[in-house]
Formats: structure tokens, sequence, C-alpha cells
């Protein structure tokens, strides 16, 4: 089934699907319900292991790694951190200034 369809008869967003699907997004118990009735399944099939490999709605965790030091330019004063995660995406962490 397309995430296209799925989408309609669930009535969920594609978008959300996709990222539900790619594990960019943790799903809701109310949106795992919506999925399942489309799917004609129940919610908790949705979270099972099929064939040795993780099942498409189960959070997977990812993991970062710096890439660089965020400093002040005026000052030198280390700001925070660039991480990019497994997946490709960069995050910003800032420091908490007192």
């Amino acid at each position: 089934m397309s995430q296209e369809k799925l989408a309609l008869i669930s009535q969920v967003d594609r978008s959300y699907i996709s990222e539900i699907e790619h594990a960019k997004s943790s799903v809701t118990a109310d949106k795992m319900e919506q999925i399942a009735r489309a799917l004609g399944v129940d919610p908790s099939e949705l979270s099972l292991p099929r064939n040795g490999s993780i099942a498409l709605i189960e959070k997977t965790r990812l993991s970062a790694k710096p890439l660089a030091k965020i400093n002040c330019i005026e000052t030198g004063t280390e700001l925070g951190l660039l991480y990019q995660w497994e997946n490709g995406e960069t995050q910003v962490a800032l420091y908490e200034l007192t």
C-alpha cells in the first residue's frame, strides 16, 4: 500500500507516515490506532519484529557525534556544539548562559 493511500484511509498526513517509516518521528498512540485500523490489524502488531527485522513503527534510537564547537566571535567563549546524527541531520546544542 502506498503512503498516499494509507494516509487517505487512516486520515493521517502522508508526510507524518513517511517520518514514521523512516524513523524520523515517533508515533503517538492515537495515530498508531488510526494506521492500524486502516491496515486492518491490531495496533500491537505494528511494533512486533517481522522476519528478524524491526517493525516499521518501532522507535529507532540514533546517535550523534560532535562536528564543531560554536564560539563567540568577540570573546572566543564556547557557546555550544554542532552535532551530526546518524541519519545525516545536524543539530545545534547551545549551552545555558548564566
